[in-house]
């Protein structure tokens, strides 16, 4: 296994993650006890990088990420998220940031995380995310609950746009840099590079977007019933800006 450095962390990391929304059977029902054995051969293979989220199957996924990391917790590089917990239902108050962190590290069964993103910002309001959000992220590296902080999205634009208002130390975009798409090193791969953020490529695979039966890209989800009303209005506006193409530079 190939590893990198996160940003200014110090901390290096695999090259290719293990992204746990599958253990919360986001996309279909899943084995416990194969997620259990795909987490240890995870690790065996010598993948650190572990993503996961209170959201992903309404806290199922981290609970059964708690349960396969048990006795392998020093192992990881344990990164999970806050702020979003349903399909419409988004909260990145400090208040329930606070909370969502104990109810995380409870459920991931973990006395630290190793890293906490606000998760999907820009279905929140930019003035709130810059200055409330951020700063109670900070508040809980101080604490030692977490050791690092960053933003997930899919809009580059706002990620760029709170990157460069406050201080985290990574950034996490999906579908934005796989076979269809490489906007993400066009974008905000030069602005990442400039402040020495680290920067997350999630679902190189495009999320299924190559599957007529599991519509979960942002764009395939916007253009069916599916989305919450409020929901398809957010995606729509976060999925306007215009595609580019730029091989991925190293």
């Amino acid at each position: 296994m190939r590893f990198r450095a996160l940003g200014s962390t110090g901390v290096s990391v695999s090259v290719i993650g293990f992204g746990a929304s599958p253990l919360g059977d986001v996309f279909h029902r899943t084995d416990p006890e194969e997620g259990k054995r795909a987490v240890s051969l995870a690790i065996e293979e010598g993948i650190n990088l572990f993503d996961v989220s209170p959201y992903y199957g309404k806290t199922l996924a981290e609970e059964r990420l708690g349960v396969a990391l048990q006795g392998q917790r020093d192992k990881v590089f344990l990164a999970t998220k806050c702020g979003r917990y349903d399909a419409d239902f988004f909260d990145f108050s400090a208040s329930r940031i606070e909370k969502s962190v104990e109810e995380s590290l409870h459920r991931l069964r973990t006395d630290r995380l190793d890293l906490l993103q606000a998760h999907d910002v820009e279905f929140g309001d930019l003035r709130q995310i810059v200055e409330v959000t951020i700063p109670t992220l900070q508040k809980l590296k101080q604490s030692g609950k977490v050791r690092f902080i960053g933003i997930t999205g899919y809009s580059l634009g706002m990620l760029r746009k709170i990157a460069e208002q406050a201080n985290i130390d990574t950034i996490l975009s999906y579908c934005r840099y796989n076979p269809l798409i490489t906007d993400l090193d066009v974008l905000l791969t030069p602005s990442a590079r400039e402040l020495k953020i680290g920067l997350i490529n999630a679902s190189p695979p495009a999320k299924t977007a190559s599957s007529p039966c599991v519509p979960h890209h942002p764009l395939i989800f916007l253009n069916t019933k599916q989305a919450p009303p409020a929901l398809r209005i957010r995606l729509q506006r976060s999925s306007a800006a215009p595609r580019v193409s730029a091989p991925m530079r190293t």
